[in-house]
């Protein structure tokens, strides 16, 4: 009997030990979890989300003590503008936003998950509500399209067709800056 809980017992540990998570960090929004596993991808996706004035302004209103804080609110804020271009309000929206270092983790995420190779710098995943994203590639406009593709799957009681998805999120990219 002992022998047999000894070995439970070591069979928990090496799970514990071997299965780590993908994502060490997880930040919320209002809107949105941020996961990403290097303080450096983060800073760099930082670095390259230009949201411009108007939109830097509102998130400067705001008591942001950390880079994990300033990125929260500035994706909050893309995900409120996308909103109002889209003129879609969802019901309690809620998405996670995966930051992967560029478009091969990317592709590989989205073969993972799919069988399936696509090279994409970002795609949503409609069952998972989530947006993986390459900080390599990362942009208003890219981030403004995911979300467009978000907003829209989260407005709609019935899933509108592909095309409709697509000419939504292009218009939210177009639109998102002005």
């Amino acid at each position: 009997m002992n022998n047999i809980r000894l070995i439970y017992i070591c069979l928990i540990l090496l799970f514990v030990v071997c299965v780590q998570p993908t994502f060490a960090v997880e930040a919320k929004g209002r809107y949105v979890t941020l996961q990403y596993n290097d303080k450096r991808v983060l800073r760099e996706f930082n670095n390259k989300l230009l949201i411009g004035r108007k939109l830097t302004s509102i998130i400067r209103k705001k008591n942001l003590e950390s880079v994990e804080d300033e990125v929260v609110a500035k994706v909050d804020v893309v995900v409120e503008k996308t909103q109002v271009v889209l003129d879609m309000f969802p019901d309690k929206l809620q998405l996670t936003v995966v930051l992967l270092p560029d478009e091969d983790d990317v592709t590989a995420t989205y073969r993972e998950k799919y069988g399936k190779h696509q090279e994409n710098i970002a795609y949503y995943s409609l069952s998972e509500k989530t947006i993986y994203i390459s900080v390599d590639d990362t942009n208003l406009r890219v981030l403004a399209h995911e979300i467009g593709h978000a907003v829209t799957d989260q407005y709609f009681k019935v899933r509108p067709p592909y095309k409709i998805h697509e000419l939504m999120a292009q218009f939210a990219e177009k639109h998102i800056t002005d």
